[in-house]
């Protein structure tokens, strides 16, 4: 159970969204050094790191590029998660007490210190203020990009209001990437962390959509007061020049309630179930690989939106009786927006 969350009732479940900086910039950052795991457009990881200054990222680098599946919230920059700039993430950093910060890693690290931390623990105070410089120099550059995302991000917000006001976080849970999987009123998380959580209890599930990369994705689950999942905010390609990634075409985004909650591929998928498809005959409805429209399929299947049936040697997708009431709930454009 160390990597399982208990939601309990969905309908239930306090979730706020947060606008995160320091979210956003954490996985750009290990995307500059690392393996891309995040998905970060090139150019974007080429704007960041010319402005990077050489003996910081000389200090930081090691840790960035190693990928540790675990960080503390501090070096992560998610320790107050109602933080919405990122002066206040770097006043944060230079309050933060170096030694605090080494034992902290040291006693997760008991076993033995992984080499990409011995620049912490051997210098924790050079450490922090490496990081300090990086972070500004990298937040600086960034900015602009940062700004562009305003819409998206509003859009996303408007988008998760209306799946918890319609009965929808099943479905819009069930797509959120990054490894983590939803599947009845379960959180399954792909890392450990130090005293995760066992149930979610009373505590919000804080939604931080990021404007980083394709597959950005991290989340914090040894918290008291949230459980907290970052992923990438969706339609990113619309301001990083690659429209096309990773849909490569297929349906686009509509002004109805259903494509604003899951998207409008999964959306899509919904509204061809009473053509009972196959996932090949469904994939080249949506103009997308087949492995893709598997991935969606799934997703939807862990929500009880669909279902899969044998006929001879196809298997054929059907809309379960909820994603049929779900389709129609939500096939209305959406109203215009009233003004005062």
């Amino acid at each position: 159970m160390g990597r399982v969350v208990q939601l309990g009732a969905v309908e239930r479940l306090h979730v706020r969204v947060h606008r995160h900086p320091g979210a956003t910039l954490f996985p750009l950052l290990q995307d500059v050094f690392g393996h891309r795991v995040h998905g970060v457009p090139a150019r974007w990881r080429d704007v960041v790191r010319r402005a990077l200054p050489a003996g910081a990222a000389a200090v930081v680098g090691p840790l960035l590029a190693s990928r540790p599946g675990w960080i503390p919230d501090r070096l992560a920059l998610v320790h107050d998660l109602d933080v919405h700039d990122v002066t206040t993430l770097e006043e944060e950093l230079a309050s933060a007490d170096p030694a605090l910060l080494a034992e902290e890693v040291a006693t997760y690290h008991a076993a033995g210190i992984p080499p990409a931390w011995r620049p912490l623990l051997d210098d924790p105070a050079g450490f922090v203020t490496a990081y300090r410089c990086l972070v500004a120099a990298a937040w600086a550059a960034f900015a602009p990009l940062w700004r562009d995302a305003d819409a998206l991000m509003g859009r996303e917000t408007e988008r998760i209001g209306l799946a918890a006001v319609t009965g929808g976080l099943d479905g819009l849970l069930a797509g959120l990437g990054g490894h983590i999987r939803y599947e009845e009123n379960i959180l399954k998380l792909p890392h450990p962390c130090p005293g995760h959580l066992g149930e979610l209890g009373s505590r919000p599930l804080v939604l931080m959509p990021l404007a980083s990369g394709y597959t950005a994705g991290m989340y914090g689950a040894d918290r008291t007061d949230a459980l907290w999942i970052a992923y990438a905010v969706p339609g990113l390609g619309r301001i990083t020049g690659h429209p096309g990634r990773p849909g490569h075409g297929g349906p686009k985004a509509g002004g109805d309630g259903l494509s604003l909650v899951l998207g409008p591929v999964r959306a899509e998928i919904l509204r061809s179930l009473p053509r009972t498809p196959t996932v090949g005959e469904l994939a080249h409805h949506l103009q997308v690989g087949v492995s893709t429209a598997t991935y969606h399929c799934q997703h939807l299947e862990a929500a009880g939106l669909l279902r899969r049936e044998r006929h001879g040697q196809r298997v054929r997708l059907l809309p379960t009786d909820r994603g049929t009431a779900l389709t129609h709930l939500l096939a209305a454009p959406v109203p215009p927006r009233r003004t005062y």
